[in-house]
């Protein structure tokens, strides 16, 4: 691992790209999918398309959002 000290600026972004591409191909369980994916229609690390289905992605985001607030407000 490299120390901060021992970065040049080419280091630095570097490093800006490969956060950034970790973070959008890393999987998510709302939409199934990396974050790429769902906006690119392209998985980001093979090259087979994605389809994203908002509506089932909404629905599931609303019946986890329904059991959280029934959760939280027991008595």
């Amino acid at each position: 691992m490299m120390r901060s000290a021992e970065l040049r600026p080419n280091d630095i972004a570097d490093v800006l790209n490969d956060a950034a591409w970790s973070v959008s191909s890393t999987y998510h369980t709302v939409p199934k999918s990396s974050p790429g994916a769902a906006i690119f229609g392209r998985d980001m690390l093979f090259d087979v398309p994605f389809l994203a289905d908002w509506k089932k992605i909404g629905d599931y985001r609303q019946r986890q959002t329904d059991r959280n607030t029934e959760r939280e407000n027991k008595t």
